[in-house]
């Protein structure tokens, strides 16, 4: 039996590749049922198909690709993605691998682990093999000792006509994130969040213009540094408790999917699943260095390179749209590795 702790996507991601391997796995859930935490809930269509599951029901818009903004200037990115409708998805998810074996028992938290136990609601199970996919907060990831830069993500789900939108929009604009807010369109909602706090959504959606009814209002930490320490020879970390998300991009949902497909491979030697998931290009230095060179950039360098490729399309842009940066090396090298940390989550993950 294989122990999994936590019932999110790391979680039943991690279970459903692990029983198409022929494993019993059983996933421990703290909560009294299936509940999504914050998430933008977008994702390219490639990495879902990875999952030996049918996504495609709990889809609720697709997309043509990444819109990037900046005032009225934007390029933009195609991928074939979409919108979720993550809790229906997890739920789905949940039906599908108790239909297929799995057993989760629900308000089971983990407490510790140590190299023989976990402890339960003050009891405790011997196991043979455990993966922590139990979040930021994770139990399994103090026993490694790993720490992580994180990200606050606040968001609201919000009712409006998105009949004309067809991209997962990012807005870089100093004035309202260190990072980015966003708007990814749903069937009849948008999700419209920013890297920062409630009070600079505010502001960005009362510049927007966009004052309708709230149907969510969520919040939570974004792990945006590199995997550290993932394995041991009888446990393993996986998802936000593991960091692994797309550090560029911000998202989770591609990442988890590909990791707990090179999991499940190598279950039998879990020091292997790290070493091979550090190799893999969702992993790559690359994503780390493109999100450092977004934030190093104040508002007169981001209007400048938006300048440069105003309405062109990321494939199509050329060496010469960036002329008028020659003669500023430094925005030169942070457009650099911008623009390769975006062509890398296109085809790796978003």
């Amino acid at each position: 039996m294989i122990y999994v702790i936590g019932a999110g996507p790391a979680g039943l991601a991690a279970g459903l590749f692990l029983i198409e391997k022929g494993y019993d796995v059983k996933i421990f859930e703290k909560n009294a049922a299936i509940k999504s935490t914050a998430c933008a809930e977008g994702c390219d269509i490639s990495s879902l198909k990875m999952l030996p599951f049918d996504s495609m029901p709990y889809i609720s818009k697709k997309v043509r690709g990444v819109k990037c903004l900046f005032g009225n200037k934007y390029f933009y990115a195609s991928m074939e993605g979409v919108v979720l409708n993550r809790q229906k998805w997890l739920e789905g998810m949940t039906k599908e691998f108790i239909k297929r074996g799995g057993e989760i028992e629900y308000n089971a938290k983990v407490e510790k682990l140590d190299e023989e136990y976990l402890y339960i609601n003050g009891d405790r199970i011997k196991y043979d093999i455990c993966i922590g996919a139990d979040g930021c907060r994770s139990v399994a990831k103090e026993y490694f000792g790993n720490k992580y830069e994180y990200k606050v993500g606040c968001q609201y789900e919000i009712e409006y006509d998105t009949s004309g939108m067809n991209f997962l929009e990012l807005y870089f604009d100093k004035n309202y994130s260190s990072y980015y807010a966003w708007i990814f369109p749903k069937e009849r909602s948008i999700n419209a969040g920013v890297i920062g706090k409630f009070a600079q959504l505010d502001k960005f959606l009362k510049n927007k213009g966009i004052e309708r009814k709230i149907l969510k209002k969520q919040a939570s930490l974004i792990p945006c540094s590199l995997p550290s320490k993932l394995a041991s020879k009888k446990i393993a970390l996986i998802g936000d408790a593991a960091a692994i998300t797309n550090p560029f991009s911000l998202g989770g949902i591609a990442p988890v999917i590909q990791a707990a497909k090179m999991l499940a491979e190598n279950v039998e030697n879990l020091e292997e699943y790290e070493k091979k998931l550090k190799a893999h290009p969702i992993c790559s230095p690359i994503l780390l260095k493109g999100r450092k060179a977004m934030e190093e950039l104040n508002n007169e360098e981001t209007k400048i390179l938006f300048d440069c490729v105003h309405g062109k399309e990321l494939s199509k842009m050329r060496v010469r749209d960036f002329s008028r940066l020659l003669f500023k090396p430094s925005l030169l090298i942070k457009a650099y590795y911008i623009a390769k940390a975006l062509l890398h989550s296109l085809k790796w993950g978003w």
